[in-house]
């Protein structure tokens, strides 16, 4: 989801390099280009719509929406690791931020079809072929964000 994926790059990427004390910043902003971006490609082309989470229409963005969304992940993550190294406290607030957002917009994930059908309640719950079509990218997500975690670890340890 667009407005989830752009600050959960920032609060990842902060928190990485807040954790790791800014060692080799590329790591968290791999983490946000192909374990955030990438899977919101994904669901930015099968799922636009509730992508969207029903606030824009998509068929309504011009042409290039999607790098532009890959662009601002990047900038995001990029950004992270900027207040994670100097500033954490305003990771902290905007993970606390993307809490409430994500409470907030909860009724609107768990449902998918069109803005139309989400607006005039008929909108399907999500079914098992959303389940199938996350289910790997949630793991790539998770593949991804491990390798950067145990790589940084392993620095870390080498570096005591």
């Amino acid at each position: 989801m667009v407005g989830f994926d752009i600050p959960f790059a920032f609060v990842a990427a902060g928190g990485l390099a807040w954790r790791y004390k800014g060692a080799r910043p590329e790591l968290p902003l791999l983490y946000a280009g192909v374990g955030v971006a990438v899977p919101g490609l994904a669901f930015m082309e099968k799922y636009p719509e509730w992508d969207w989470q029903y606030f824009v229409d998509p068929s309504t963005l011009p042409m290039g929406t999607p790098a532009m969304f890959a662009a601002i992940v990047m900038i995001a993550g990029y950004l992270g690791i900027k207040a994670g190294k100097c500033c954490p406290k305003v990771v902290g607030v905007v993970a606390g931020l993307l809490l409430l957002f994500t409470l907030a917009t909860i009724p609107r994930t768990w449902h998918l079809g069109t803005k139309a059908e989400y607006l005039a309640g008929t909108a399907p719950s999500l079914g098992a072929d959303f389940l199938v079509f996350a289910a790997p990218w949630v793991l790539w997500s998770g593949v991804v964000l491990a390798f950067c975690i145990h790589r940084l670890e392993m620095l870390r340890r080498s570096s005591t």
